[in-house]
C-alpha cells in the first residue's frame, strides 16, 4: 500500500510539474501573394492590438509577430510566436480559438490559404532584442532521440551562437522543439535575431571565423563531423518583426 501511495504522489507531482512548465505556440500563416499587403495592414490594425490585450490580461506571457521578407510559395508569409507562463494557460488559448482562429479576426483568417499551429517548448535562448534587427528563421528535423539532439545543440550549436554574439552580429537566439512533431515539416525551430542588415550580410564571414576558433576543440570537432547524421536543415526564411510584446 505504501508503494502504491508513493507512486500516486509521484504521478501527481509529475502532472503538476508539467502544468507549471512554460509553453509556446508557433503559428504560421500563408496566403496568395496578392493578399499579403492587405493581410499585413489588417494584421497591424486589428490583430496585433488584440495580442497585446491578451498579454495585458495575462492570458499569454508574450508574443512576437514576424513577416517573411520575400514571397515564397514553399514557405510561410507571417509567423506568430506566442509564449505562456505555464502549460495550463494553453487551455485559455483554446477559448480564444473559438472566436479568433489562430488569434485572427474571422474575416482575416478567411484570407489565408493555410495556417499551422505547433505547440512547442523554448529549450535554449540567450541575448536580448535589438532595435532594427533582422531575423533568420530556420526549421530542422532532428534524426536522433531528442536527448541526443539537445546534447548536440549544447556541444556544437550553442558555442557558435555565443561566438556570434561575441562578434556583435547576433543579438539573440531562441531554440524551440515541437511538442507533437509527428508529420510536421519541422520538429526543431531556430530563431536568429541579427543586430541589423549589415550583421546579417556578414553572417558567412563570422560563421567561418568562429568555426575556425572551435575546430581545435575535439568534442566540438566530433559533433561537426557527424552533424548530417543528427539533423536535416530545411529552408530558412528572412523576416522582419512587425510588433513584439518585448517592446511593450
Amino acid at each position: 500500500m505504501r508503494h502504491l501511495l508513493a507512486l500516486f504522489l509521484l504521478l501527481l507531482a509529475g502532472a503538476a510539474l508539467a502544468e507549471d512548465k512554460p509553453a509556446s505556440l508557433v503559428i504560421t500563416y500563408q496566403m496568395a501573394p496578392e493578399e499579403r499587403p492587405g493581410f499585413r495592414q489588417q494584421l497591424m490594425d486589428t490583430a496585433l492590438p488584440r495580442f497585446q490585450e491578451w498579454k495585458d490580461k495575462g492570458i499569454l506571457q508574450n508574443y512576437r509577430i514576424l513577416a517573411a521578407r520575400y514571397v515564397d510559395a514553399g514557405n510561410w508569409d507571417f509567423m506568430a510566436i506566442v509564449s505562456f507562463a505555464k502549460t495550463a494557460d494553453l487551455e485559455r488559448w483554446k477559448e480564444i480559438e473559438k472566436t479568433a482562429p489562430a488569434g485572427l479576426p474571422v474575416t482575416l483568417a478567411g484570407v489565408t490559404s493555410s495556417i499551422a499551429s505547433a505547440p512547442a517548448d523554448l529549450i535554449r535562448e540567450e541575448g536580448s532584442p535589438a532595435k532594427g534587427a533582422v531575423f533568420l528563421v530556420i526549421p530542422y528535423e532532428y534524426l536522433v532521440p531528442v536527448g541526443e539532439y539537445v546534447t548536440y545543440l549544447d556541444g556544437y550549436t550553442l558555442p557558435q551562437f555565443k561566438g556570434w554574439i561575441g562578434e556583435k552580429v547576433l543579438a539573440e537566439y531562441q531554440l524551440f522543439l515541437a511538442r507533437y512533431p509527428a508529420g510536421r515539416p519541422w520538429n526543431a525551430l531556430l530563431l536568429l535575431e541579427y543586430q541589423n542588415e549589415a550583421a546579417l550580410a556578414d553572417r558567412d564571414r563570422v560563421v567561418q571565423l568562429v568555426r575556425s576558433r572551435l575546430k581545435d576543440n575535439p568534442e566540438w570537432k566530433a559533433w561537426a563531423d557527424n552533424k548530417k547524421a543528427i539533423r536535416d536543415e530545411r529552408q530558412a526564411v528572412v523576416a522582419d518583426e512587425l510588433l513584439s510584446g518585448n517592446s511593450k
